[in-house]
């Protein structure tokens, strides 16, 4: 639709509202309901302001307010070019069902070195608050996002009403004293994050609100014990900020128990997503909990069956004042945040993704070998790793971006160990006592995790390297093509453009595709007049387009055009780098969607063959879209450098 048309019909509604609804006292009594509005760039205050005199919150990560419309309003504002979306809120409630060995269970009395407290780990719980007045707790503070989108529940600030958040705090970090029970990580500093009522439900604005807190003030670790049926993006959206900040978010499962007939799961959000780490429940026998949900989310399992934990002093119970016995997720998830805690605390440099891997590769396989949809990768336990300061790993570097590692003592005690660089997998079945990588300036981390018969072994050996150069503009150190664009800098292939910058994220062109194979090959790259009749000597990548074309690397198109200011299709770049390099094609390969239909399936089978190329997670290769150059980067790289495949 364009945009004019988009406008007519914008004060067509806007008329037709006015003629259904007169400005008069009767309008007030027109039912609102609590939404989010999704702009495309950034919130329009002016907007919502003469639509709606109930803005309620305006968040700072994502370009979204909380209002409070009438459906009418809602389909008004919907024909705004600048708004993406409108949502009304979705209820969210506490995960947890009234019915202390999980400790033990967890290992928490085994952890290496037992000095391990969580000390100095921040850690958000998202829920109904934490009693602050609670003798076995020390709140480190938090805040009410019912207060910030005006909703009634912050009475008294981020105090818990209701006891389900001060159970969870409990499970996590409740004192090593003398009073009721020890929380896994007793020193961590917790935050009460109130996002439930005293009745326990909330809304997916308060959820985002409480996540968007968590971001803001840095937290290491976040824990909600809290369910909703309802997948919303918006959620997800901010979920995934926090992730990406490096926030590791941990959430219970869900009481669903087994799937309805048809459904794959029954795991809830956010459990659902995939940057959440989603708990299961087991008892004290190690079996699944009866109401625990059930499906292939399911990434941890966790004690949560009949947990003894804090409980707010101002709330009756049938037991010992200031502590109840509850069961759910809600509990299991609390001890998997305990357990990143003191993680964290025992390798601080490490990634939320790293910290999450080992949580997985720690974990007591339960039920079916491997992961399953009951126990995923099982029992959630405490590191026991001694090899981090047995194995001692050294470097130097040329102060050009080549770092060279000497790990003699890791291969004749590994044998053969993989290398990771922060939390991505660089290189596997290593056997020799060096290993060379590339990097722009900066301070890298790299695990060294040992292969035993064939699997990964759960202990590893770290080195943290610091690179003096280069300083390569928009080349973001942690991004996967770092070391590949390093690489060809390094090698006086990739110098980026004349402002410093090299635009990995665009699509490269056959123009710049034609310097970088160029450069690679060593040819002459004298502007020249070429024979294709849009590539004179006037054009900078002329002298390398008809070295290209020389060699018959490259051809134009029928009609004697090159078009050097076209994108390179991921089809077109296996062609180039398979006949610069003369690597054979084969008939078959990896990719569901390469056939003999398509124009230079064979090379990218033979590229495949030799693990320069890679598809997707789906199974496909899809070789018409667009590379972009940090893709083309990484390609060649590979081509011109085995030790980086």
């Amino acid at each position: 639709m364009g945009k004019t048309m988009k406008y007519i019909l914008l004060v067509f509604a806007a008329l037709l509202f006015l003629h259904i609804f007169p400005a008069d006292a009767n309008a007030n009594m027109i039912a609102k309901k609590r939404a989010v509005i999704l702009f495309n760039e950034e919130v329009d205050r002016q907007l919502l302001e003469k639509y709606t005199e109930d803005i309620k919150y305006v968040f700072d990560e994502l370009p979204a307010a909380a209002v409070e419309l009438t459906d009418a309003q809602k389909k008004l504002l919907e024909f705004y070019p600048g708004i993406h979306s409108i949502r009304y809120d979705k209820p969210v409630q506490q995960s947890a069902q009234r019915v202390e060995w999980g400790y033990k269970a967890v290992e928490a009395d085994k952890r290496v070195p037992g000095t391990l407290t969580g000390k100095g780990i921040k850690i958000g719980i998202l829920d109904s608050g934490i009693d602050t007045k609670h003798p076995d707790l020390q709140v480190a503070g938090g805040a009410c996002m019912m207060n910030l989108l005006r909703i009634d529940g912050c009475k008294n600030s981020y105090n818990d009403d209701n006891g389900h958040g001060t159970h969870v705090a409990g499970i996590i970090a409740a004192k090593n004293n003398s009073l009721g029970v020890v929380g896994v990580a007793p020193n961590a500093q917790i935050y009460g994050v109130k996002v439930l009522n005293k009745l326990g439900d909330g809304t997916t604005s308060t959820m985002m609100a409480g996540v968007e807190w968590a971001i803001k003030n840095k937290m290491d670790i976040i824990n909600i014990s809290i369910t909703s049926p309802f997948e919303d993006d918006y959620l997800h959206r901010m979920i995934q900020r926090a992730y990406d900040s490096g926030i590791l978010v941990v959430a219970a499962a869900g009481n669903e128990g087994k799937p309805l007939t048809g459904e794959p799961s029954s795991v809830q959000y956010p459990a659902k997503f995939p940057e959440v780490i989603a708990v299961s429940s087991i008892d004290e026998s190690k079996r699944h909990g009866p109401l625990s949900s059930i499906g292939k989310e399911v990434e941890l399992a966790a004690p949560g069956e009949r947990i003894y934990s804090t409980y707010p002093t101002t709330i009756n119970t049938t037991e010992e004042v200031g502590y109840k016995t509850l069961s759910g997720t809600s509990m299991a998830s609390p001890y998997v945040v305990g357990l990143a805690a003191l993680y964290k605390e025992k390798y601080p440099d490490m990634t939320n993704k790293h910290l999450r891997m080992l949580l997985q590769k720690n974990a007591l396989d339960l039920g079916a070998p491997g992961r399953d949809d009951f126990f995923g990768y099982g029992l959630a336990r405490t590191d026991k790793n001694p090899a981090d300061s047995a194995v001692k790993l050294s470097y130097s570097t040329d102060g050009k971006g080549k770092i060279t590692m000497n790990t003699s003592e890791a291969a004749a005690q590994f044998t053969t160990y993989n290398v990771y660089r922060f939390d991505r997998l660089i290189a596997s079945g290593i056997t020799s006592s060096e290993f060379v990588d590339y990097a722009t300036q900066g301070t890298l981390q790299y695990y060294i995790h040992p292969v035993v018969n064939g699997k990964e072994s759960q202990n590893f050996a770290s080195l943290k390297v610091t690179n003096p150069a280069p300083a390569l503009k928009d080349v973001v150190l942690d991004k996967w093509y770092n070391r590949f664009i390093a690489y060809l800098h390094h090698e006086g292939i990739m110098n980026g453009y004349t402002n410093g910058e090299f635009r990995p994220e665009r699509s490269i062109l056959r123009s710049e595709a034609a310097i970088l194979l160029g450069n690679a090959l060593n040819l002459d790259g004298t502007k020249r007049n070429t024979r294709f009749k849009d590539v004179t000597a006037a054009v900078s990548s002329s002298g390398y387009v008809e070295a290209l074309a020389e060699a018959k690397i490259i051809s134009g198109f029928p009609d004697g055009t090159f078009r050097p200011n076209e994108p390179v299709t991921r089809a077109e770049m296996a062609i180039l780098i398979a006949k610069a390099y003369q690597i054979a094609g084969q008939t078959t390969g990896p990719f569901k969607d390469i056939n003999s239909k398509v124009t230079g399936y064979q090379y990218i089978n033979g590229l495949a063959a030799k693990k320069i190329i890679s598809g997707f997670e789906d199974g496909t290769f899809r070789p018409s879209e667009a590379i972009n150059r940090a893709g083309f980067a990484a390609f060649l790289a590979k081509t011109t450098n085995e030790q980086l495949r």
